[in-house]
């Protein structure tokens, strides 16, 4: 019975929680309406204001057109008035130059006045995005999502993880046509222990390869042809009408005389000038190293010269190791060196047995892609005591000093710089010892014995390291004002600060007329 009661009860609650929830759904719905009219509403006067703004903006375009053209107005008249500025610092200047001048002459001292170059250098360049169009013949570069970059964190000769950037571009940053639009930067660093000069950025694998097969087009060494007119110098492969062209010119032999009239392309006339350069390499070794009877290796002879003399003067058992094919060719046909392959700069290998007393390296370090294992590969072939002779290895004070453009002088294929105590210290931590070094027309030519263990050094001073990176500061600032005019804007962005560094340290001044000139150097 109270079952029954209780159904009876939710029975008739039914209709009056439906009349509830009906009066609840009505309101809701009530609200949803209220809702979506308010929401008609607000986009509607969203519109209309949007169409309000639209109509303003129309109604200033012109107001907004001519204010930008009073801003770029503005922007000229200002770099007009700076430059204006500079031209009347540079002519007190020069006021205050000549005063002192007049000075030293009343001091019985020899009045002296800055020379200027010739060459006006803009005081502004706009700056433009470089491009480069492809290296001659337009192959597709091996490397296009730019995978094969060694990155150093770390000096390849000494280990030392501190270093500045003084310099970020290769030469490839100064011509028309390059490899790939990533190759011009390598951000070349001054290590703060060894004070070697190094790229911190370098290409492997076959990034490198194809820097070596466009040898003459990366190097800016190549006629407007692609042909290399040096036959001893010559970094393409061979045809079969190029061997049968230099077999031709060897078998004139080495001592060509004028009175033959032979004319250039009928013999090779760098042989000779090779031997007459090469005998004071000789005569060095002689001196220092005594050769006699000794197992000598040289790595990139251009002719053979040095090996050839040494087999010849002291009964030398030599092998050669050469670049090049046609150096290759040449080693053969005029001295009969066979030699076996060709060098590797990117994984170093000498493929001969055994050690040996002597090796010499014709400008080569400067090209080692790795350095350390370079010369463990020395090292490992080298007897007890043997000797390793590296000339023609570039000085930096030939920019540093001479005025030589240092991005010039950097070309894509050149990974380190050195002054004489940076060579010195790069070779003594990797276990060479010098017995001497000279500098000749501003190449090095470095005697070092391999020694057991380890060869004491002594890290740059902070002065000389100060010293050092100004002064490839200023080398960077004066090359980026010597780029060739139509590569200016490449280094537009860097161009006004140049100036300012070159006008505080007086590499550049401005002449009687305000125009912008090189110091004479």
């Amino acid at each position: 019975m109270p079952r029954l009661i209780d159904r009876l009860a939710a029975i008739l609650a039914a209709p009056v929680r439906a009349a509830a929830f009906l009066v609840r759904g009505e309101r809701q719905l009530v609200d949803l309406r209220q809702l979506v009219q308010s929401t008609k509403k607000t986009t509607s006067d969203a519109a209309s204001s949007a169409r309000r703004i639209d109509e303003r903006l129309d109604k200033h375009g012109d107001r907004l057109s001519a204010v930008k053209r009073e801003l770029d107005a503005l922007r000229g008249e200002v770099s007009d008035r700076l430059l204006r500025i500079n031209l009347q610092l540079g002519a007190m200047t020069r006021v205050v130059q000549d005063v002192r001048a007049s000075a030293d002459a009343d001091d019985g001292h020899a009045a002296t006045r800055t020379r200027l170059s010739g060459r006006v250098i803009p005081v502004a360049v706009e700056p433009e995005e470089p491009h480069w169009a492809p290296v001659i013949g337009g192959e597709v570069h091996p490397d296009p999502g730019g995978k094969e970059w060694l990155l150093l964190d770390s000096c390849p000769f000494c280990g030392h993880r501190e270093r500045t950037v003084v310099v970020e571009w290769n030469k490839l940053i100064m011509l028309a046509k390059g490899p790939d639009q990533q190759s011009a930067t390598y951000n070349y660093s001054c290590c703060h222990s060894c004070g070697v000069v190094y790229a911190t950025r370098r290409p492997v694998g076959q990034r490198f390869l194809f820097l070596l097969e466009h040898f003459g087009e990366v190097t800016g060494k190549a006629a407007t042809d692609g042909v290399i007119p040096n036959p001893m110098l010559n970094p393409y492969p061979l045809s079969e009408a190029d061997q049968q062209r230099l077999r031709h010119m060897a078998a004139q032999g080495v001592w060509v005389s004028d009175h033959l009239g032979l004319k250039n392309d009928e013999y090779v006339e760098g042989a000779l000038r090779d031997r007459f350069a090469n005998s004071l390499h000789v005569d060095l070794i002689g001196s220092l190293v005594q050769p006699t009877n000794a197992r000598v290796l040289e790595i990139r002879p251009r002719a053979g010269t040095i090996a050839e003399s040494l087999r010849r003067l002291f009964h030398a058992d030599v092998s050669v190791m050469p670049m090049w094919e046609s150096q290759k060719l040449l080693l053969k046909e005029l001295y009969g060196f066979d030699a076996k392959g060709l060098i590797d700069y990117d994984h170093f290998h000498i493929p001969f047995d055994g050690r040996f007393d002597l090796i010499v390296c014709n400008h080569i370090l400067v090209h080692s892609v790795r350095p350390p294992e370079f010369l463990r590969e020395l090292r490992a072939h080298l007897s007890p005591g043997g000797y390793v002779y590296f000339y023609n290895e570039p000085e930096d004070r030939e920019v540093l000093e001479k005025g030589q453009s240092i991005i010039a002088h950097l070309n894509p294929l050149h990974m380190q710089t050195f002054d004489q105590a940076a060579m010195i210290r790069a070779l003594a931590a990797s276990g060479f010892e010098i017995t001497f070094i000279k500098s000749r027309d501003c190449s090095f030519m470095v005697l070092a014995r391999a020694v057991e263990g380890t060869v004491a050094w002594t890290p740059i001073s902070e002065t000389a390291l100060e010293r050092r990176i100004a002064a490839y500061r200023l080398a960077r600032d004066r090359a980026i004002l010597k780029v060739p005019e139509e590569m200016r804007p490449r280094l537009g962005s860097h161009w006004t600060a140049a100036i300012e560094h070159g006008l505080a340290a007086g590499a550049v001044a401005f002449d009687d007329r305000g125009q912008l000139r090189f110091s004479a150097e």
